[in-house]
């Protein structure tokens, strides 16, 4: 927990530092993801819903070179999960159909002298059996745990570095109360004159 705590200041620290730079940058056009004119612009994730976020992070990606490799490690990391536990879990998947099977077969046996010693037989060979893969779960663990912090990293980075975005178009794109007011006028109008007529 300390580590993940640690890993969010560092990044959170360093999207700052990059934010700062930015300011001294020349205006940057605004993002696709937010112009009104495209709004054939595809912002839409592979959950099927506006994912503005992602779509703003995407566009970053094609010009920051360190976002990039980011992904490009991520997605290798992804890709190579499988292969990596793939062995293990097939070997366990045997293991573990066996002493299922072996079970069942031992239901089938009469005698209960015997039924209870290759009970206890196969019990101490599951112990020994666990025993000798405990270094696999332990490590299987460390994995799924990594794969659990990249997750939640991957997701405050993307926000980070899209809020900026999303502040710099409010501040420059943000509308008047004008056309609202006069609205309002004119409802107000109608509301009047319905009033009247009402009354009449």
């Amino acid at each position: 927990m300390k580590l993940r705590l640690i890993i969010f200041v560092l990044v959170f620290a360093l999207v700052s530092c990059d934010s700062k730079y930015q300011d001294n940058k020349p205006e940057e056009e605004i993002p696709k993801a937010l112009e009104n004119k495209n709004a054939s612009y595809d912002i839409f994730s592979k959950r099927g819903y506006n994912d503005l976020v992602e779509s703003l992070y995407r566009e970053l990606l094609d010009k920051d070179t360190g976002l990039k490799k980011l992904e490009d490690k991520i997605d290798d990391l992804n890709k190579s999960k499988n292969d990596t536990t793939k062995l293990f879990a097939k070997f366990n998947e045997k293991n573990q159909s066996y002493f299922s099977s072996a079970d069942k077969h031992i239901l089938l046996i009469k005698d209960s002298l015997l039924r209870d010693r290759i009970k206890n037989l196969i019990g101490a060979q599951l112990t020994k059996y666990n025993s000798g893969i405990a270094r696999h779960n332990e490590l299987l663990r460390i994995i799924e745990s990594g794969q659990a912090t990249i997750s939640d990293l991957h997701i405050v980075l993307k926000i980070i570095k899209t809020l900026p975005l999303i502040d710099k178009y409010q501040k420059d794109n943000q509308p008047g109360t004008k056309s609202l007011e006069g609205y309002i006028e004119k409802q107000n109008e109608a509301i009047q004159l319905a009033d009247t007529l009402s009354k009449e």
